[in-house]
């Protein structure tokens, strides 16, 4: 695939979730993107109201644990099976909901973190959404493009870039967030 068909595919997978508050059959990435910044912003927006602060800690603790559960155990599979095989199942799977046996554990997953930031995180977030997301997917997206600058044909750059490119959908240390209130 070309670079730029790359940039052109990135782009639009960034924009959708700036653009659009619930969208069914996102891509893999869309959706921890999407899920990343929304929950980050939810931790900055609720930790200036002290009363709010605890609970929000806590939405955000226990998501940003699932997270890195599911990317950490996908990662490692993919670099022990030297192979991207996993994320693109995954990734058809989130386009066309048609499940496989090969990722029913990452499809568990992925059905428990996102039934936890509806429940506790998403609704609670559609009134606040602000400018501040579009500002940190355009700093994804230049971290990404990094990354995908560097793909070659071999299998093992191509595994190693998409899990760093995973590790860039991890959830921020909240102090980071809340330093940023005061």
């Amino acid at each position: 695939m070309k670079k730029s068909t790359w940039i052109i595919s990135l782009l639009l997978l960034l924009y959708f979730p700036v653009v659009a508050q619930k969208i069914t059959h996102l891509g893999l990435m869309n959706r921890l993107i999407d899920t990343k910044y929304s929950t980050e912003l939810y931790l900055y927006t609720h930790c200036t109201s002290q009363n709010q602060k605890d609970s929000a800690l806590a939405f955000y603790n226990e998501l940003r644990w699932k997270i890195d559960g599911f990317l950490y155990q996908l990662s490692a599979d993919m670099i022990t099976s030297n192979s991207p095989r996993k994320m693109k199942l995954l990734n058809e799977w989130c386009l066309n909901n048609k499940p496989k046996k090969a990722i029913d554990t990452y499809i568990y997953q992925l059905n428990e973190i996102e039934k936890f930031y509806a429940t506790n995180i998403r609704d609670a977030l559609t009134k606040t959404r602000t400018l501040n997301l579009t500002t940190n997917v355009f700093y994804l997206l230049k971290d990404s493009w990094t990354i995908l600058n560097g793909l070659s044909d071999i299998k093992t750059q191509k595994t190693m870039a998409l899990v760093n490119l995973l590790d860039q959908a991890r959830l921020s240390d909240p102090l980071l967030i809340i330093k940023q209130i005061k």
